[in-house]
């Protein structure tokens, strides 16, 4: 999307730090014009950024190897490396889907952000949907760090009691036995990418619970502006004709923002597919990881507290997708009650009898479903949570 001019808002003030920080974090751009940056500085960043990209591929092809070099793994670090082996290369392809989606990604956050809010952006609903997602973002950046500083700890414990070498995550080289200095450096290099990674997938996950919470609060935003309508029957200063025409203009322009609400909410469901899809799939195989690691690795407080926090930035992150989806579906399914209630019934006449009709007709239509998916066919809801997260203990109980 080429560069243009909106009218700046709290929403679109919040969008452009989010696209600064990710920007930083490693994935391009999304925002709806070039960052308050200058090109020689983002020219040279943007070859760091590849450095990058192409360390943290390598690292996880490195992570892969181990599995052909490492033959002396104790049985927490084979749980490791089991974790990581099944984890980092379905994140790292999230961030690889959504790059190749940055101009559909704009374009839905110009929609959310600056389209939809030209007619109509009630603040007390802008402002619910501030808070609720910096909580979401916290709760999930603060269960990812978590997760990241225990498995640190826990190996940095392992060195002092055991007199080990500082292993985090299991590569082909070195032998997790090697004290070398060589050795010590690898070790400390393939941490710090690591750390890399992790600001790719928070930066990932942040973007995609941004945008399904704005979706979201979309719909109670168009619910606040059909019932605002009732208000043009309260004016003193308009005869009764020219209230039932300024009601049936307005009622127009609200079915257009419908109709784009919807069209935008198709756009989210192509652009976010990909990692709705693979996070369920990452879900199921990560709880199964983790539950079979608390079952057989050794029962100390740090490794109960790595792997807890590692299941709940899991169940965070799932969590935090299908919620924000199944609130789309429940804010959309109480448009047409706020339809009802914008104020039809103070129109008479012919008018009254032609509106009546129009008044159906969108009702009708804002009582079809709307629903996300994954995987083509589940549902993202509350319900599809709990029923994935069962699921989950199933499949362990099964093969444990």
């Amino acid at each position: 999307m080429e560069s243009t001019t909106f009218n700046r808002t709290k929403t679109t003030d919040f969008f452009y730090k989010l696209c600064y920080v990710v920007y930083f974090c490693g994935l391009p751009n999304f925002w709806l014009e070039e960052l308050k940056l200058s090109k020689r500085f983002v020219r040279l960043y943007d070859k760091f950024t590849m450095i990058n990209n192409s360390l943290i591929c390598f690292l996880v092809l490195f992570e892969l190897g181990s599995f052909f070099t490492q033959t002396n793994l104790e049985e927490n670090q084979k749980s490791n490396l089991i974790l990581y082996a099944i984890s980092h290369p379905m994140l790292c392809i999230f961030r690889l889907m959504l790059s190749r989606l940055q101009d559909k990604v704009k374009l839905v956050m110009y929609n959310l952000t600056v389209g939809l809010k030209s007619v109509h952006n009630d603040p007390e609903v802008e402002r619910q949907m501030l808070a609720t997602t910096y909580m979401y973002l916290f709760a999930l950046v603060s269960s990812c760090l978590l997760s990241m500083f225990m498995y640190a700890a826990e190996a940095i414990l392992d060195v002092i009691r055991y007199d080990v070498t500082f292993t985090t995550i299991v590569t082909a080289y070195p032998d997790v036995q090697d004290k070398s200095d060589l050795a010590n450096v690898v070790r400390a290099l393939c941490f710090i990418i690591w750390w890399i990674f992790l600001s790719r997938i928070c930066s990932v996950y942040s973007l995609v619970i941004s945008l399904t919470t704005c979706l979201s609060h979309q719909y109670k935003n168009l619910q606040s502006y059909f019932i605002s309508l009732n208000d043009i029957f309260e004016r003193e200063d308009l005869s009764q004709a020219e209230k039932e025409e300024q009601y049936e203009i307005g009622f127009k322009i609200g079915i257009k923002l419908h109709s784009d609400t919807l069209r935008c909410t198709q756009q989210t469901q192509t652009v976010c597919r990909g990692v709705f899809s693979g996070q369920i799939i990452f879900n199921i195989c990560l709880l199964v990881v983790l539950m079979a690691q608390m079952a057989n690795s050794e029962r100390t407080l740090v490794n109960l507290f790595a792997a807890v926090f590692t299941a709940s930035a899991v169940l965070f992150s799932t969590g935090f997708y299908m919620w924000n989806a199944g609130d789309v579906t429940v804010e959309a399914s109480h448009l047409g009650t706020a339809i009802y209630f914008s104020g039809w019934y103070n129109c008479r006449g012919q008018n009254s009898v032609r509106l009546r009709k129009l008044i159906v007709i969108t009702m009708s239509q804002a009582q079809r479903p709307v629903v996300l998916k994954g995987l083509g066919y589940i549902d993202l809801s509350y319900q599809s949570y709990i029923t994935i997260v069962k699921s989950s203990y199933s499949v362990f109980s099964v093969l444990f």
